[in-house]
Formats: C-alpha cells, sequence, structure tokens
C-alpha cells in the first residue's frame, strides 16, 4: 500500500525553540504511544498556562546503547515562551538545531513506521548525509478535529 508522502525533501534551517517533554526508551512503535499518553495527561491542567506552538514527537537512534534501549523518543510541544514552572514529570530543553531535510505525509499516523525507510532511501540515493541529532515529527493537525485521511506530518530529518 502506497503512502501519500512528499517524494523530493525541502532542505530548512531550524531554529531554536523551547520544547517541553517526556521522554520514554524503547521501540518507538510501543514508546510513542505510552509518551503521549503520559504527556497528554500531565500537560492538560496547564494548557493555559502554557504558551504552546505546536506538538512534536522527537526520536534518535542511540548508538553507544544495546539493544530497546537505544531508541529514544520524547513527546511534547514548542512554546513561544519558557514557562514560570516546568509541570512535574515533563522536562524542558531547547529543541535541536540546523539543517533539517523536510518531508510532508498526509494521512494516518500509522504510516510513520513505514515513511522513515522511504525517506532514509530518498536521502541516500540524493546523496544527502544525516547528522547524528534527533528527527522529527510535527504535527500540523490533530486527530481530535482532522479526519484520519487528512492529517498532516512534517517529518524532520537531520542532514549535514
Amino acid at each position: 500500500m502506497k503512502i501519500n508522502l512528499t517524494e523530493k525533501p525541502e532542505i530548512i534551517q531550524s531554529p531554536p525553540r523551547q520544547y517541553l517533554y517526556i521522554e520514554k526508551i524503547g521501540p518507538f512503535m510501543v514508546q510513542a504511544r505510552k509518551a503521549w499518553d503520559e504527556f497528554s495527561s500531565i500537560v492538560e491542567p496547564h494548557k493555559s498556562a502554557l504558551a504552546m506552538s505546536g506538538m512534536a514527537g522527537l526520536s534518535r537512534i542511540d548508538n553507544s546503547k544495546q539493544d530497546d534501549d537505544r531508541f529514544v523518543y520524547q513527546a511534547g510541544v514548542f512554546l513561544d515562551a519558557a514557562p514560570a514552572s516546568v509541570p512535574t514529570g515533563l522536562k524542558l530543553r531547547t529543541s535541536p538545531t540546523g539543517k533539517y531535510a523536510r518531508f510532508t505525509l498526509t494521512g494516518s499516523y500509522h504510516q510513520l513506521e513505514r515513511a522513515y525507510p522511504q525517506i532514509f532511501s530518498i536521502l541516500e540515493k540524493d546523496g544527502i548525509s544525516l547528522r547524528d541529532e534527533f528527527c522529527a515529527e510535527v504535527y500540523l493537525n490533530t486527530p481530535e478535529n482532522t479526519p484520519e485521511e487528512n492529517l498532516k506530518t512534517e517529518i524532520h530529518i537531520p542532514v549535514q
């Protein structure tokens, strides 16, 4: 089944932004859902005090670790300004900056698992080198107000 993914990346420069998140270690397809559920329950009572500007999941493979401990996933939101206090259970940091190859996926989040191999194949074919940094999934809309087939996710891959 074909996925609705842009075939050519747009190279962008990502500025530093405040990122409020929760981190989980283990296989992405297992930990991402857990991270989002836990993040949502913690952040919900604090939403009105946070200057949120977008939801994003960050992921990377830490090759200094072994087995499932290599997989790092962060569920969170970008903020327009640092909060007066960080809700218990969450962390705050500046998001990764630098050059990224941006792709857009339209449709279900279940397609993300198949999108990454396709993206890495395109980058390799185009001779684009990767940087060792977090990849980002920037969610442009949400399942709460968008039909699944119309969900839009930008996938940012760190490149040289």
